[in-house]
């Protein structure tokens, strides 16, 4: 008997080579939900830094949700992952931010964070020291700028 497996996406983790949390388009509606004043901080920074892109952003949800709390010592300090694909799986409708408070972060760490998490709902992904060796990109993971560089803001030109 033959066997059929099948295979849904795994959580989207963007890379910048385009293959991740796509948005289904280049306006998104951003809403936050009971946020702390850090949360805040790093979701209005994000907002900022997605505007200096080609994508245009709006408060009232819809797009981007954004949540924070204490979620434990898990390993990392924020998530961005897709809770709703489009009928054909290839961009997002509704992309999920999370931030984890568990961690004390100075307030331009979130603002990093912000960045950075929002950077993949442009579908950004990670950044290493061997493609950003001026460590001036927001889509680093072991250090921390607040802003994206003018690669990050090609990279979303060219995926969105």
């Amino acid at each position: 008997m033959a066997a059929f497996t099948l295979a849904l996406p795994a959580t989207a983790r963007a890379g910048h080579d385009d293959n991740g949390t796509d948005p289904d388009n280049r306006n998104q509606a951003i809403k936050g939900f009971s946020l702390t004043a850090n949360g805040t901080k790093a979701m209005n920074h994000g907002k900022a830094e997605l505007e200096r892109s080609v994508i245009t952003t709006s408060w009232g949800g819809g797009d981007i949700e954004v949540y924070d709390k204490d979620y434990g010592s898990n390993g990392w300090h924020g998530y961005a992952d897709c809770t709703d694909w489009n009928a054909l799986w290839t961009s997002c409708d509704i992309i999920r931010v999370r931030f984890n408070t568990h961690w004390s972060l100075t307030a331009s760490q979130w603002r990093s964070l912000g960045c950075h998490e929002f950077g993949h709902t442009a579908d950004l992904g990670h950044r290493k020291k061997s493609n950003d060796t001026d460590n001036n990109s927001c889509m680093r993971e072991e250090v921390w700028p607040t802003h994206y560089d003018q690669h990050d803001l090609n990279a979303i030109k060219a995926g969105t």
